[in-house]
């Protein structure tokens, strides 16, 4: 049964991470905002059928939770998307998944400041070496190139969306109090959805005639980054917990750079390797954080 749940965890973060270059591949024939208003208009009908959830009660929750719903799809649906699928458009797949391995770090600071979880010296730290990581990337090995503000645009707008998740993660933990996770993302997507509809129409030049590869990318993006990518991780955190699982969460950025290696022929530079190895040693020393914080609770 553990290695059942490991190969969930595994390929939850696996769906993730090749979902960086497939959504490349997307946003060069369909304008980001297109783009976000067509996943996520998708992915809340097809949760809607899939886990056979009541308009009804879904109404009712969204009347209910409607500041706090609004807000993750302000913060993780929209906000994130528009920072996310331009930063595709303008920096590598590959540097734009290794940036995105911050996530859990910035994660802890904002919980940090808005929850009050406490934060050991390792945490601290591992925070500390996972930014030297993230600098080392942005500024593509060169430091100067963040002394004198001549980096990528790409990455400056994932360093965004990153935090833009870090926030929409902090708010998620207060609504699943009155929440299911399931009824919260498809919530959340709905509101996305429409918040990007005017962005999409007027600014996205929405139609539905794009190319095969443009819908595969974007049919991608909904069932296997979202659907089940999101089904296999709640599973996996079922059977050994948020602390354990969270660990995995560091073979995202790994995924994301093979995948761009070997689908879009992107080169493996000397400052990614780096960079991405102190990115995932932060984000381990980070979740020992969490994990003494779990040992304290259960004595």
């Amino acid at each position: 049964m553990k290695y059942r749940t490991y190969l969930l965890l595994v390929v939850a973060t696996a769906f993730w991470g090749v979902g960086f270059p497939i959504a490349k591949i997307g946003v060069e024939y369909i304008h980001p905002f297109s783009f976000a208003f067509l996943r996520f208009s998708l992915v809340f009908v097809l949760f809607v059928l899939f886990f056979k959830l009541s308009l009804y009660n879904l109404a009712e929750k969204l009347f209910l939770n409607f500041k706090l719903l609004f807000l993750m799809a302000l913060t993780g649906i929209f906000l994130y998307g528009i920072f996310f699928l331009f930063a595709l458009k303008f920096a590598k797949a590959s540097d734009v998944s290794l940036i995105s391995g911050a996530n859990p770090i910035i994660t802890a600071i904002i919980a940090w400041i808005v929850l009050k979880e406490r934060l050991t010296p390792l945490g601290v730290l591992g925070i500390c070496v996972s930014f030297v990581g993230i600098a080392f990337i942005v500024s593509k090995g060169d430091l100067k190139t963040i002394t004198t503000l001549n980096f990528n645009l790409g990455d400056f707008l994932m360093l965004l969306a990153t935090t833009m998740w870090a926030v929409y993660s902090v708010i998620t933990k207060k609504a699943l109090r009155g929440l299911s996770t399931t009824e919260a993302v498809c919530l959340s997507s709905l509101l996305g959805a429409l918040i990007f509809l005017p962005l999409a129409v007027f600014k996205g030049n929405l139609h539905l005639t794009y190319p095969f590869k443009a819908w595969a990318s974007l049919m991608y993006m909904v069932l296997f980054s979202t659907i089940i990518a999101f089904s296999a991780w709640y599973n996996g955190i079922k059977e050994i917990g948020a602390t354990k699982a969270s660990v995995f969460v560091n073979l995202v950025p790994v995924f994301g750079v093979i995948t761009s290696v070997v689908v879009l022929g992107e080169s493996l530079s000397f400052y990614e390797v780096i960079g991405g190895l102190f990115v995932i040693v932060g984000v381990v020393m980070t979740n020992k954080r969490v994990s003494g914080e779990h040992r304290l609770q259960k004595q």
